[in-house]
């Protein structure tokens, strides 16, 4: 093992640094995520199917409109989606994970839900005026750097209908060291990461000057190959985000805390949830 190259790998990295390794298109890695997101016993892909349920009902109770178009952005194995639908609501998935949506449409066939799942990256929307509601749940829009975000902003509104309600989640500024990674290390035969035995080594990193925190996770083989991963999340207060929306000419703005139970730092009051108009 090169322990000057491990050091480079495992340095703080720089703001919005790529890591070598992509873990959405891995095909491996990709279906060890779906198995997290379809074990609805817990939060570690998906929320548990309970939470789901209650976001669910509490978006719904807040649009109070019939058969509604809606989109599902990083829809992931179709939980959400599929819910809706089931309620008479016409949904379209988008996800850029092939493994979650191939197993939404078996899914949807199963069910007969109707629902449409495309394998597309969300920043690339050209829908216009179509849609009642457009979700983006489990703190994704949280991952966006900051010129994704406007782009996702500019097409989220594009999409829309005139009073059409985009819905999405962010982590806000408290526990924050809480919600920072903490240094640890892995050895498996087979793992999450791998199909054979590998180390990782994980850490966190916090840059307060731009309210955004890093998780690294560095997988090393037993032929020394070395796959770094990077995750970067912004954390935002509504004084940072009001703005922001605004410029993407979205005035009517509610956010809301305490949606979910609490429990942990990506629950309750640690996360604020916003509902946006088009006007």
């Amino acid at each position: 093992m090169n322990i000057e190259r491990l050091i480079e790998y495992t340095k703080k990295p720089s703001l919005y640094e790529n890591g070598t390794s992509v873990m959405w298109t891995d095909p491996y890695i990709s279906q060890q995520l779906l198995n997290c997101h379809i074990d609805s016993s817990n939060d570690m892909a998906s929320r548990s199917d309970e939470k789901i349920e209650l976001l669910v009902d509490w978006i719904l109770s807040r649009m109070k409109k019939r058969g509604m178009n809606i989109l599902d952005l990083g829809c992931g194995p179709g939980l959400y989606a599929e819910k809706f639908a089931r309620l008479g609501h016409h949904v379209t998935g988008i996800d850029f994970s092939k493994t979650s949506i191939g197993y939404a449409k078996s899914i949807a066939a199963k069910n007969q839900s109707g629902v449409e799942y495309s394998c597309d990256d969300y920043l690339k929307l050209e829908y216009k005026n179509k849609f009642d509601l457009v979700i983006l749940i489990y703190l994704d829009f949280c991952v966006l750097k900051p010129d994704e975000r406007k782009i996702l902003l500019k097409n989220v509104y594009a999409s829309l209908k005139r009073g059409g309600v985009f819905v999405f989640d962010v982590i806000n500024s408290k526990n924050i060291a809480e919600k920072t990674l903490k240094q640890s290390w892995e050895v498996s035969t087979k793992g999450f990461w791998k199909n054979e035995p590998y180390i990782v080594l994980n850490n966190g990193y916090h840059f307060p000057e731009n309210k955004v925190l890093v998780n690294q996770h560095i997988v090393i083989d037993q032929k020394d190959t070395v796959d770094s991963y990077l995750f970067w999340s912004t954390y935002y207060e509504y004084g940072d985000l009001e703005p922001i929306l605004r410029e993407a000419d979205f005035h009517k703005i509610s956010h809301f805390e305490n949606v979910l139970p609490s429990g942990d730092v990506w629950n309750g009051d640690n996360v604020t949830f916003y509902l946006v108009e088009k006007e």
